[in-house]
């Protein structure tokens, strides 16, 4: 690809090894259509659900080998389960340990191009994904002056704790407590009630804190999706405000680099 023809192109990325990217979006894959926003410092792809919950992968400029990008900010809307299934099109193709999928993509007015090519054999494929027009995207964030509580957790054990607990329920109350210092989960299904304690000192939450304490209850099943972000990532920070909103940060180790997922949730309104 001659310069000229890379000018028409307002985003560039290659990356030696699409696997970085396709488990960060495999993670946030809860519909089925992703928001792709491209600015200097890398892409922000932003899933949501009856603005209510919305997950959002971050993917640094540094994890690439190489990033262009020709504007302040290019954003777009793609079909999600049709782009993984394009990055995972040479998935167990190899048969050597250690072989891996270099990605280059490509963006330009509606159309997402994506460039695979398997380092064994020389084998590429080219896919072609017509995108749409971004609608509104809700703003959640919780800034630290009005979040009420912050806990940070090895994502491995909470990840083992959730999965212990009554899938049937038909929501998941987390208590953040601020005397005694504890993070509780209570769930409520065909089983029975069901409650976890976590002290404050237990050996998996790295930091605890706590400012008032709060009871929230969150549908199970929009909490459920972000078990898959614990999949991949090392360590989970919770935080909440006055108003029970919900964020879920979830560090992930890529290489030498550090990626993040965050996993909002509006709380359940009770009509008491």
């Amino acid at each position: 690809m001659d310069s000229e023809e890379t000018e028409k192109f307002l985003l560039v990325a290659k990356a030696d090894n699409v696997k970085h990217i396709s488990s960060l979006l495999k993670a946030v894959n809860f519909k089925d259509v992703g928001v792709f926003f491209a600015t200097e410092h890398g892409l922000k792809i932003v899933v949501e659900d009856s603005k209510c919950v919305q997950a959002n992968a971050f993917i640094g400029s540094e994890i690439f080998q190489d990033y262009q990008l020709s504007d302040d900010t290019v954003a777009f809307r793609v079909d999600l389960n049709t782009f993984i299934e394009c990055l995972t099109i040479f998935d167990g193709c190899s048969l050597n340990p250690g072989v891996t999928t270099a990605l280059k993509l490509t963006y330009k007015e509606y159309v997402f191009i994506l460039f695979n090519r398997l380092e064994e054999g020389g084998i590429i494929t080219d896919c072609s994904l017509r995108t749409m027009e971004v609608f509104d995207i809700l703003d959640f964030s919780i800034p630290a002056e009005s979040a009420t509580s912050k806990i940070i957790l090895r994502s491995s054990d909470f990840k083992d704790i959730l999965n212990d607990i009554d899938n049937s329920s038909d929501y998941v109350e987390f208590t953040f407590s601020q005397e005694p210092e504890f993070f509780k989960i209570l769930t409520s299904g065909i089983a029975g009630k069901c409650s976890v304690e976590i002290p404050s000192k237990s050996e998996i939450i790295e930091q605890f804190v706590c400012n008032a304490t709060i009871s929230v209850k969150y549908k199970y099943r929009q909490v459920k999706p972000f078990l898959k972000c614990m999949n991949i990532s090392q360590k989970t920070l919770i935080r909440t405000n006055e108003e029970g909103l919900l964020c879920c940060q979830f560090m992930v180790q890529v290489d030498s680099h550090t990626c993040y997922m965050e996993y909002f949730c509006t709380p359940i309104v009770d009509d008491e």
